[in-house]
């Protein structure tokens, strides 16, 4: 209610990753096509909000934890008029309310385990609960050592600290309200109008706690959500103008890594649209970075036809196979710097989707260097060159952090 999420069907839901040679890949990534509900728009470059469900396995957790049957209902009452995520004041199922009302693997806070150190009778597990939540240096070093950087949860310190008797209903009142995931929709409208696609990495790995795997919560639901099964979605606009210009003679640079691909799959989409009904459409750029061409280069065939018709040139690049020692988006984007330049002279348009902490910074330092080298100009003024583009939105991302 608080999204307008309304219920949308999953048309299709296939893995874009190929083989190793031996097995399936290691890593997985879904496409996903979702028909949305009437009313529903989007334009090219939204993002799908998806609100997920939590996992049987994490569910089952809890369960075992606080000896809860799956068959109970319950009643919730709050304590104050103030504004609640759960569902109250009538009979609620258990497995409801688990699975679609409450964030089950959020780090703890050192306030969370303030309050299960005072529901700790056992002396040696309630000292070593305090010992992580006090306000002293050494708990904040111990907190971040032990809870905030291994992205602990409450639940996973429960079963560390089997003395706490942390009654179900405080447990519930610790817990945040299960928030949306955003996913740069990767189809454009001028296609497929009724129908959208995101493009999601299965986030799969072993828990940094060291003990077990950890499994992102909506990846891991939209992996799983079969055909002609039910998401709960809504279209979100970027907060910047992260879409292709209206204008379909400006170029683009457009520069990717991984599923940073999704929107300018549809961006190519938008293009290749408006030059088959007869418009010119201006040369454009697309740096592409993966890691094996025979495991994870999305949308290999289809985006070579797609650039094909919108007038792009696909540069991509393989950060296990190396050529020239060109491993990353920005090395080719340095190999190719004539061509880079080029369209930015003639007033190409330049985006970015990826990771915020390794790519992103690569390719800003990558367009200052190229800025250097075409006008020889000192690394202050490429500097504000790049902060020029950016306010007059011809520099833009949409990134995220690692």
């Amino acid at each position: 209610m608080s999204y307008r999420a309304q219920p949308a069907m999953v048309r299709a839901n296939r893995e874009l990753n190929g083989m190793d040679g031996v097995g399936p890949a290691v890593r997985s990534t879904r496409h996903i096509d979702v028909a949305l509900p009437a009313g529903m728009t989007y334009q090219t470059g939204d993002h799908l909000g998806v609100l997920p469900r939590n996992s049987i396995d994490l569910i089952q957790r809890v369960m075992r934890r606080f000896a809860l049957d799956a068959g109970i209902y319950l009643t919730i009452i709050p304590n104050s008029g103030s504004h609640t995520h759960l569902p109250i004041d009538d009979s609620a199922p258990l497995l409801g309310v688990l699975g679609s009302c409450v964030e089950l693997q959020d780090v703890a806070t050192r306030s969370d385990i303030e309050t299960m150190a005072h529901f700790t009778d056992d002396p040696d597990q309630q000292a070593s609960l305090q010992a992580l939540a006090g306000d002293d240096e050494q708990s904040h070093r111990r907190y971040r050592e032990q809870v905030f950087t291994p992205y602990r949860s409450i639940l996973d310190l429960l079963e560390e600290f089997p003395a706490c008797s942390l009654p179900f209903e405080v447990y519930l009142d610790l817990l945040a309200p299960l928030r949306p995931r955003y996913y740069s929709i990767s189809s454009s409208p001028l296609v497929s109008p009724d129908v959208c696609s995101i493009t999601t990495g299965v986030l799969r790995a072993p828990a940094r706690g060291g003990t077990g795997e950890f499994r992102g919560i909506c990846s891991n639901h939209l992996a799983l959500t079969a055909p002609n099964s039910t998401v709960f979605t809504f279209v979100r606009e970027p907060t910047i103008p992260f879409r292709p210009p209206a204008n379909p003679t400006v170029p683009m640079i457009m520069v990717a890594a991984g599923t940073g691909l999704a929107p300018f799959r549809g961006f190519l989409q938008e293009r290749a649209a408006v030059a088959e009904q007869g418009t010119s459409v201006a040369p454009s750029l697309l740096f592409f970075g993966c890691r094996d061409p025979e495991q994870d280069q999305l949308y290999a065939d289809e985006l070579r036809d797609l650039a094909k018709l919108a007038s792009t040139g696909l540069r991509t690049v393989f950060s296990t196979r190396p050529a020239d020692g060109r491993r990353h988006v920005q090395h080719e984007m340095l190999a190719r710097h004539d061509e880079v330049w080029d369209l930015i002279e003639h007033g190409a348009a330049i985006f970015v989707c990826g990771n915020a902490n390794t790519m992103a910074p690569g390719v800003r330092a990558a367009l200052v260097d190229i800025y250097r080298q075409h006008t020889g100009h000192p690394p202050a003024q490429a500097q504000q060159w790049l902060a020029d583009l950016r306010s007059n939105d011809r520099f833009l991302e949409d990134i995220w952090g690692g």
